[in-house]
């Protein structure tokens, strides 16, 4: 059986709210005092989730325009549409290292091919991969055993 609660953490575009540390300074206090002393404000932490928020994401301020378009495309997700992938979704170095952008096409094609369900068992591996993981060639990001 599906939890549609943790499923609809997972945005259009393919990052896992459940995942985002907007999102998981609820349940962490030393989070949450971070986050306020890097400028969010308390009335906008801690994020429910893009879904929950109609595309209202803390970061930006406003309305995500990627959400609103799989929302007036009437997709679940950008997987979905037939102008996938588009400009929206195409990474960029800026901020690479802080912010998940670069993830969305590898997470849309993992929901894609393995489903939701086995996406949300994974997603935090693969987040740990983009940011600790060691770039080897040929094989992608690995995590060092420790």
């Amino acid at each position: 059986m599906r939890n549609e609660e943790r499923f609809n953490l997972v945005a259009p575009c393919g990052i896992d709210c459940a995942t985002c540390e907007l999102y998981m300074c609820q349940e962490n206090k030393k989070l949450y005092d971070y986050l306020i002393s890097k400028g969010f404000s308390s009335d906008k932490i801690p994020c429910p989730g893009c879904r929950e928020v109609a595309g209202h994401c803390p970061v930006l301020g406003a309305e995500c325009a990627t959400y609103l378009c799989a929302r007036n495309k009437g997709v679940d997700f950008c997987y979905e549409c037939n102008e996938f992938p588009c400009s929206k979704l195409n990474p960029a170095v800026d901020r690479a290292e802080i912010l998940p952008h670069n993830m969305k096409v590898f997470n849309l094609a993992t929901i894609q091919n393995l489903g939701l369900e086995e996406f949300v068992k994974i997603s935090l591996d693969i987040k740990h991969k983009y940011y600790k993981g060691k770039m080897k060639i040929g094989e992608g990001p690995m995590l060092d055993k420790q």
